[in-house]
């Protein structure tokens, strides 16, 4: 928020200035003028939330002064302080919507307490404007939303022109086949974070009020037309074809106008000229084009008007150089390993110097690409996709507060990313060593049955493949020798009782077949069950 303080004399706004805990309202700028003609040059200017204002000053008074903000600045919440205990002017102050009127010397107190009731009522203000901004947007969104939907459907296909020819010349009557037109397109995904925070939950009313403000610039007879854009990430345009060589100074034009409004400004990407309706689909290529390849690391311009010449900034650094790297740290369930590898990625991009829109999708896709090759290999079962951590395919640029790459926040969102994975990783491996080992206890309690892979798969809702792998890793043998080792060991131990016929210890150790489990006794002991019976000390 922003005050300003009006006296003729010095030492009054010096007072106030050190009276007030400015901070604690949240006020970071607080302005000064000497007197009413100056104030209103300030207030036209910086438009601050907050006046305070003397009543008798040279050149422009304070009753002039209040009767201006009320006509041209209603928002503002003002506050006479003032020398003179008058009801004229006590009465001035009341009309034009002064919020007190303290007398001098000034009590510290009182001024606390009608800032603070200032700063509340301008708050429920904004707060109130932005709903009837909100109920503005719904109340009057056809026509709006026509409008966008007609010049989306140019910029897509400018052929689509001819078949709503009558309703373009309802709505742009202005607009002139073979005429020149140009583009330019805002670059949302690098807006300044004063916009982002201000607008942090109404996305649809940033995007209506960049709109709306760029409209107005443009200004009577229309020179153009900002509109929505609906099918890219770039979702405001703007159509010019009045005067198309003067575009990049009606876009400084604009960000003066968001600065002084928002204390922002937003980056455009500017396509040439080329004949209405044809070309209207190529100068906004060349805008997007031109975003796409400016500098994020470090912003030169607001404004990238397309360069045919520019050279092409291809990537020569790949994130599936640091493959093997990243995929052990991940392994390791190490968070210093993986912090380590990625931050081994992050210097080599900075080293680079420059890193473009389409380095960084390049470097996502890969990202992306490689998570998804870990994870199956991590899990190797039919549902290894599942195991993937829920993330957007469409994560939002990591920025600082100017609206640049934050290599530091894109470092922290990788890392805090395959922790996560490493974390998945490492509680799956101790569940999948807990399940093997009661895969041994089943078939161990099977023994005497007739049991295969598949039922103890099927048991323990996996596949056949997945079950055979994983035990052959944990154990270093096959399923199907495991059940003959266990069964044989426990043939052994049941043949030392002689009241057993060996039919019975065949039974029991899940053999039907007398004489095939003789035989197979024989295969893997080197004895039948009853040469075993007869050996001496046995």
């Amino acid at each position: 928020m922003r005050a300003l303080i009006v006296d003729d004399e010095k030492h009054v706004r010096d007072a106030i200035k050190l009276l007030v805990d400015w901070s604690a309202f949240g006020i970071d700028d607080v302005l000064e003028a000497a007197d009413g003609e100056s104030a209103i040059a300030l207030i036209a200017e910086e438009r601050p939330q907050i006046v305070y204002t003397d009543m008798m000053m040279p050149n422009t008074d304070g009753l002039s002064l209040l009767r201006w903000i009320h006509e041209h600045a209603p928002e503002c919440k003002t506050i006479v302080i003032s020398g003179h205990d008058d009801f004229e002017f006590v009465r001035g102050a009341v009309k034009y919507g002064g919020m007190d009127y303290l007398l001098k010397p000034i009590d510290a107190g009182q001024l606390h307490e009608i800032t603070e009731k200032a700063v509340q009522s301008w708050n429920e203000d904004e707060r109130e404007r932005l709903e009837s901004q909100m109920r503005s947007i719904r109340m009057n969104s056809l026509r709006p939303v026509y409008r966008d939907k007609l010049l989306s459907s140019l910029v897509d296909e400018p052929g689509s022109y001819y078949d709503a020819k009558a309703s373009f010349a309802q709505e742009f009557p202005e607009l002139a086949e073979g005429a020149a037109c140009r583009i330019a397109v805002v670059a949302a995904d690098t807006m300044h974070g004063k916009l982002r925070d201000k607008f942090a939950a109404h996305t649809d009313l940033l995007l209506f009020s960049l709109t709306n403000i760029c409209n107005e610039m443009i200004g009577e007879p229309r020179q153009g037309f900002a509109f929505r854009y609906w099918n890219t990430h770039y979702p405001i345009a703007l159509l010019v074809w009045s005067r198309p060589e003067r575009l990049p100074q009606l876009l400084e034009s604009i960000n003066d106008g968001l600065h002084r409004t928002f204390q922002a400004r937003v980056e455009f990407g500017v396509g040439d000229a080329h004949p209405f309706p044809a070309g209207a689909k190529r100068s906004f290529a060349e805008a997007e084009t031109a975003l796409r390849h400016r500098n994020l690391l470090k912003r030169t311009a607001w404004i990238h008007p397309f360069d045919p010449n520019e050279p092409s900034r291809s990537a020569e650094l790949h994130f599936s150089d640091f493959d093997d790297q990243v995929r052990l740290a991940i392994r390791s369930a190490s968070k210093e390993k993986i912090e380590e590898a990625i931050r081994g990625w992050i210097e080599r991009v900075r080293s680079t110097n420059a890193v473009t829109m389409e380095h960084l999708d390049l470097w996502k896709h890969e990202f992306q690409v490689l998570k998804s090759r870990w994870v199956k290999e991590f899990f190797p079962g039919d549902d290894a996709e599942k195991r993937l951590p829920l993330e957007s395919a469409d994560l939002p640029i990591p920025l600082n507060d100017r609206g640049e790459l934050s290599l530091e926040r894109w470092q922290e969102e990788m890392t805090d990313s395959l922790v996560r994975l490493a974390e998945l990783v490492r509680k799956a491996a101790q569940q999948e060593n807990n399940l093997i080992y009661d895969i041994a206890k089943y078939v161990q309690s099977r023994l005497d049955s007739d049991i295969s892979v598949q039922e103890v798969a099927a048991h323990f809702y996996l596949s056949r493949e997945y079950v055979s792998r994983r035990f052959k890793q944990e154990f270093g043998e096959t399923i199907s020798d495991f059940i003959l080792r266990h069964r044989m060991e426990r043939a052994k131990t049941l043949l030392l009782n002689p009241s057993l016929k060996i039919a019975q210890v065949a039974h029991m150790v899940g053999y039907d077949d007398e004489k095939y489990f003789s035989k197979v006794f024989k295969k893997a002991v080197g004895a039948t069950p009853a040469e075993y019976r007869r050996k001496p000390g046995d």
